[in-house]
């Protein structure tokens, strides 16, 4: 028996935070003709007063009731609503800045999740979880990895979906200069570059760490500049590729500092990224490429598409063989290869 609307609450019911875990795990649910409610509701931060994420919620009900009214699963979408509705009626302040929310009564299941990013808003039910705009956020924040570097300190970060997962601090002695002169001098010159060298090569084994267990990503070096061509003098060819950035920074730059200059950076790479591809669409012979919904649609239907573009924002109504053969725009009656 599912928990009444009433104990659906944000104590009972803390988001989690996301990892891919939580979308491999709702990836594999199937409800059948139980139904899940999926929610998506983007938190504006000039709007994170409760007014404002209430009625942000309120205007997701209007068009997924319009779609399920006169079906046999309208009572079903009110019961979800209402237990999502007194959920975050219920919260104290929102718990990121997007939270995605899946419920099922009839399994008693309740898994809010919360993002620090943006997600596309909106509301569905259907027999599996809908997961797109978690895909979509994950294929546009990828991970970084934040090397903030001085000759006795490194701060390595790594930051991903708008969050930072995981902090080392590496901290070595460095002899101070010294004001003698001659031999003496040139000695202990020496001995200090040994102590910065063995400094460096510890933050190279960290990142050497973080690379074989695929959680690189892209690197953002910040720190003097004689450190980072130190550091560049000797680092690997296989880290120097990752590198998409740098930056003078210090060691103790907060994480605020931190989360925003990896924000514009990959936002920055991400749009030339695409741009690029766009690029490579357009050069393409004609038979190598294929525009237009109708054109698309058909080439997705025969296996014969390599790379996918999707313009954000753009939508079209059509129709969909009731079990995958096609998706077409124009009305068609049955299915051309099954006649459903």
């Amino acid at each position: 028996m599912s928990p009444p609307s009433s104990s659906i609450t944000q104590e009972r019911y803390p988001a989690a935070d996301y990892s891919p875990e939580i979308l491999d795990r709702l990836i594999a649910e199937q409800f059948g003709a139980d139904g899940v409610l999926s929610v998506f509701l983007d938190i504006d931060p000039s709007q994170a007063q409760r007014e404002g994420f209430e009625a942000a919620l309120l205007n997701l009900w209007k068009p997924l009731r319009e779609a399920m009214k006169g079906t046999d699963l309208e009572d079903r979408v009110e019961e979800e609503i209402e237990r999502v509705t007194g959920y975050v009626r219920d919260w104290k302040q929102p718990p990121g800045r997007s939270v995605a929310i899946f419920s099922c009564a009839p399994r008693n299941l309740f898994v809010p999740v919360a993002f620090e990013i943006p997600l596309d808003a909106g509301a569905r039910f259907a027999e599996r979880p809908y997961v797109l705009p978690i895909l979509m956020a994950a294929d546009e924040h990828e991970r970084y990895t934040v090397l903030l570097l001085d000759k006795e300190r490194a701060l390595v970060m790594q930051v991903w979906m708008g969050r930072i997962e995981e902090r080392i601090e590496i901290v070595d002695t460095v002899p101070g200069r010294t004001a003698a002169g001659g031999w003496s001098q040139a000695g202990f010159a020496r001995h200090r570059e040994y102590h910065v060298d063995r400094h460096l090569h510890r933050v190279i084994d960290e990142l050497w760490r973080l690379q074989r267990q695929h959680l690189l990503g892209r690197l953002l070096l910040g720190g003097p500049p004689e450190v980072l061509a130190a550091l560049r003098a000797i680092l690997p060819r296989s880290l120097s590729r990752t590198i998409e950035a740098e930056f003078a920074g210090e060691s103790f730059a907060g994480d605020a500092d931190v989360l925003l200059r990896v924000a514009g950076i990959a936002e920055r790479a991400e749009r030339d990224h695409e741009t690029g591809l766009v690029d490579r669409l357009l050069d393409a012979s004609p038979n190598a490429r294929v525009m237009g919904w109708d054109d698309t649609l058909s080439a997705l239907v025969e296996g014969q598409v390599h790379v996918l573009f999707i313009a954000r924002g753009q939508t079209a109504s059509g129709y969909a063989c009731p079990d995958g053969h096609i998706t077409v725009v124009e009305q068609l009656e049955t299915c051309p290869f099954c006649r459903e």
